[in-house]
């Protein structure tokens, strides 16, 4: 009788596993399934950022709707915090750059990259004051020595000449200050924004997404001028 019971016990787990077995993979079908859709669907939106014609209005929106199947996509939000700001959608990739900073992640160019742009975006809406804590925070939080220098030039406590000076070093440092010192300079000075702008474009580095900010930045300059 024992191993009767025994035998069937045996049998009901083996059945029981069997079962929880073919759930596991039906569910895993499903995901899969669900996941090729939204890869689908996605297609003509990831052509949109790729397409280098394509407007910084038509990325944005692209982005926001990529967005909203994953909130909480860090490079989705990076270029929207960007896209966003070279269609003058100050407000909007204010959001944008808050949502990836709010992300924990360790210190990169990207993190960094939006760091600066931030206070920029709060300058442009008028909000200077603002602008200006964020930029002391920043320079407070940030390990990385040339970010850091970047902030305080703009803050006025070390003189612009000093980091520009180092900018030959790298193509990278050429891009990262000029643009930086162009966007700041935007709000107050338009001449001295339009002239980093064309500097930052000597670093050639063009798969950058800092760089198609800085053409952009000179397209709408001298739009204005006109």
């Amino acid at each position: 009788l024992e191993r009767q019971l025994a035998r069937s016990a045996t049998a009901e787990q083996r059945e029981r596993l069997g079962s929880a077995q073919a759930d596991f993979n039906r569910k895993i079908q499903e995901i899969q399934a669900g996941a090729a859709q939204q890869t689908e669907k996605d297609m003509p939106l990831q052509a949109v950022l790729a397409d280098n014609g394509a407007s910084p209005e038509k990325k944005c929106l692209a982005l926001e709707q990529l967005l909203a199947n994953r909130a909480t996509a860090g490079n989705l939000l990076e270029q929207a915090a960007w896209y966003c700001a070279m269609a003058e959608q100050w407000e909007n990739a204010f959001a944008y750059a808050e949502r990836f900073l709010a992300i924990k992640g360790r210190e990169n160019g990207g993190r960094l990259g939006v760091g600066l742009l931030a206070p920029g975006l709060l300058r442009q809406t008028g909000r200077t004051e603002e602008a200006l804590s964020r930029l002391g925070r920043f320079v407070k939080d940030t390990r990385d020595p040339w970010y850091k220098g970047i902030a305080r030039s703009l803050l006025e406590q070390q003189p612009e000449q000093d980091l520009l000076d180092k900018t030959g070093e790298s193509p990278d440092y050429l891009l990262t200050a000029h643009v930086a010192m162009a966007f700041w300079a935007e709000a107050g000075d338009r001449k001295k924004a339009l002239r980093h702008y064309k500097e930052a474009l000597g670093s050639y580095m063009d798969d950058r997404i800092e760089y198609a900010f800085a053409r952009q930045g000179i397209k709408r300059l001298r739009q204005l001028e006109e």
